[in-house]
């Protein structure tokens, strides 16, 4: 007999057959995602540090927040940019509204306190636009072998159907092979399918880590650089 996929698609009942286009439409979109999601990842990877570079050299230069201001804008795609980008626009705003107002050294403190619950804000937005995509990922890896063996049921179905039936043999290994093999191919493809999808799922949700590590140090450490500066600022208007 003839065992070849082209053969054994011939053989296939419509249920088999249904099952491996719907399982073979879910590989494409997982690979589809998958794509899509390395290209994002590695432009916000390589732009994110990019932007760090650049906002560290520029508070080296002139040792002030202000000079980072609009950095973010040329870095676009980059996380760390939004999130960063966000925190410091606020941060010049509030420092320029209370330059003449502020009475106490704590209203600046409770100026970066904000900021940091924004940027918190704007740090969830950016980590639920990285993972986008993936939660489809998860559900095909975790659905596609439950698809195939709804194939593989109707292959065995078809095996013991064929083995009743005198016409076709009586129950034969000619007979029932058919079957059998239909059952053995959706298993395969939806355990295929499974496999190749839950690597993407790992491989993004590291990567999506990695991001939200490089995120949260950076807001970490600016957070402090606007403490000292907005204490700076706050302080001899205190005494006044």
């Amino acid at each position: 007999m003839d065992f070849s996929l082209f053969h054994m698609w011939q053989q296939m009942g419509l249920v088999a057959k249904v099952v491996v286009v719907m399982l073979s439409l879910m590989s494409v979109y997982s690979i589809a995602v998958a794509v899509e999601r390395w290209f994002c990842f590695r432009k916000g990877r390589v732009r994110s540090l990019g932007y760090i570079a650049e906002v560290q050299k520029m508070l080296g230069a002139n040792g002030g927040l202000r000079g980072a201001l609009g950095v973010d804008e040329r870095w676009m795609g980059s996380p760390v940019a939004r999130v960063i980008g966000s925190g410091v626009g606020e941060f010049v705003r509030g420092m320029d509204d209370l330059r003449n107002t502020v009475k106490d050294p704590a209203d600046v403190e409770f100026v970066v306190d904000g900021i940091g619950r924004s940027m918190d804000r704007v740090r969830e937005r950016e980590i639920a636009n990285l993972k986008r995509g993936l939660s489809a990922l998860a559900t095909i890896s975790s659905s596609a072998p439950f698809v195939g063996l709804f194939g593989t049921v109707f292959g065995i179905i078809t095996a013991f159907q064929n083995m009743a039936d005198p016409s076709k043999g009586g129950g034969g290994l000619a007979t029932v092979s058919a079957g059998i093999s239909e059952a053995l191919l959706t298993t395969a493809v939806g355990l295929a399918v499974a496999i190749v999808s839950v690597w993407f799922y790992n491989y993004f949700i590291a990567r999506v880590d990695d991001l939200t590590i490089d995120v949260d140090e950076t807001a970490g450490e600016i957070l402090d650089r606007m403490l000292r500066e907005a204490r700076g600022q706050g302080a001899p208007t205190a005494k006044s």
